[in-house]
């Protein structure tokens, strides 16, 4: 490990000074760690964003028989992002979002085309942070519990529903004590 007391230059450019540690996992599971100056992390950051472009790219040419292109004339205007109006087309063609909120105008798109590449499959089960685990964990409880208090509303059962809804409130706090 590099010793962060003693001024270094950037491994990539070899003229700055690094300011920031970058650490890559490979797929052989080998961890690559590079000190870049803020203008090569500025650089590293920009690929990154046009390698998530490139694989939403990817996902969205596998829709099937290029289904958005088959939709009407009325549907497509549908598919234009609110906040800075790129349409569906060119997000596809140029794999370029105009802002981050062409992934939620285009969020069914990308879903499908995802569903396709991963089999069906669009929930991460690769290592994540413990927080993020506990709080989807919890949110997943939440959901559960709303569901049986309707049923047991629906069958008149109160005492039980309001003992869930005690339930949820507890896991509610518990996340706003965290934060």
């Amino acid at each position: 490990m590099t010793d962060w007391s003693e001024k270094m230059l950037c491994e990539r450019c070899g003229k700055n000074e690094a300011i920031t540690r970058i650490q890559h996992l490979h797929s052989d599971g080998t961890l690559e760690e590079v000190y870049l100056c803020e203008s090569c992390a500025n650089q590293e950051e920009e690929n990154k964003i046009q390698a998530f472009n490139e694989l939403a790219l990817s996902f969205l040419s596998m829709l099937d028989g290029n289904k958005v292109a088959k939709n009407s004339t009325s549907e497509k205007k549908q598919l234009v992002c609110d906040n800075c109006g790129l349409d569906f087309d060119t997000f596809r063609k140029t794999n370029r979002a105009g802002c981050p909120h062409c992934y939620d105008a285009f969020y069914e798109q990308i879903l499908q085309a995802a569903k396709q590449v991963q089999g069906g499959n669009t929930k991460h089960v690769g290592k994540v942070p413990d927080a993020f685990v506990a709080e989807s964990e919890r949110e997943e409880r939440i959901l559960a519990l709303r569901e049986q208090i309707q049923k047991m509303v629906e069958m008149e059962n109160f005492e039980e529903a309001a003992r869930l809804r005690d339930e949820i409130r507890s896991l509610e706090g518990k996340a706003g004590e965290e934060e």
